[in-house]
């Protein structure tokens, strides 16, 4: 175990899997005490249990404000030095707006959006001074991407969003940032909606060739939770292996 977050304590949103999963491990293993929340209590448990000391599992529901204050109430008892949120959980919809249902697209900016808002807030009023809060946001909030209307919309805000708390937080030293990965591979897209997807097709529009990894996008966050960013707030760090530098060679 290296030093890099000893002494920090972090919230991980959507611990249970894909990116969540991957930042609450390497921060833990970096010397963080971290609390693993997620609504779904079987998967939570599991990977707090696996991590062992300094891991906790916390039941939270993002998009409920009473569930953002019991899971305050498990930090405070007893009381711990909060320094470090991220907010990992979301869901993703592929589908023409045209064929977008008011509820699917509230379904998605309710959890995507809201849920960073809770977050921040909560954060913003009980973190301790100099913390810091990384958003995860993606690359469609950066560049937008045809059906993905929704996620893209809620996307862009939470990066907008994170603009705001940075100046907002700045007196007290809380950082504010995003992580906006491009395709990772995880189960977001393990659903129907991604099932005609050509992945070999998109794979040749990524400079680098590849989908990234859950790691690699945990590996910017230990960054910006880390004290090696403490002069970087309010900005989006895109990992998405080139897509936003430009198209390639025609």
């Amino acid at each position: 175990m290296t030093s890099g977050c000893a002494g920090k304590t972090a919230l991980v949103t959507g611990a249970a899997g894909g990116i969540g999963t991957a930042v609450a491990r390497l921060l833990h293993g970096e010397g963080a005490r971290v609390f693993v929340a997620d609504v779904d209590r079987s998967a939570g448990e599991s990977l707090a249990q696996d991590l062992g000391d300094r891991a906790e599992f916390v039941a939270l529901d993002v998009t409920r404000e009473d569930s953002w204050r019991a899971a305050l109430d498990v930090l405070q008892q007893p009381p711990v030095r909060w320094t470090t949120l991220v907010n990992c959980a979301g869901a993703a919809l592929r589908r023409p707006i045209v064929d977008t249902s008011v509820e699917d697209f509230s379904r998605i900016v309710e959890l995507n959006l809201t849920g960073t808002f809770l977050g921040v807030r909560m954060a913003g009023r009980h973190l301790v001074d100099g913390g810091s809060i990384i958003n995860i946001s993606s690359l469609n909030g950066v560049l937008p991407t045809a059906n993905l209307g929704a996620y893209v919309a809620s996307k862009a805000a939470v990066s907008a969003l994170t603009r705001v708390a940075a100046l907002e937080l700045a007196a007290r030293g809380v950082r504010v940032n995003t992580v906006c990965p491009g395709s990772i591979d995880t189960t977001i897209t393990d659903t129907p909606d991604f099932a005609d997807v050509d992945w070999g097709s998109y794979l040749r529009t990524i400079p680098l060739s590849r989908r990234g990894t859950p790691q690699e996008v945990a590996r910017a966050v230990l960054y910006l939770a880390g004290d090696d960013s403490s002069y970087v707030t309010g900005t989006d760090l895109v990992v998405d292996g080139g897509v936003a530098a430009g198209r390639g060679a025609l």
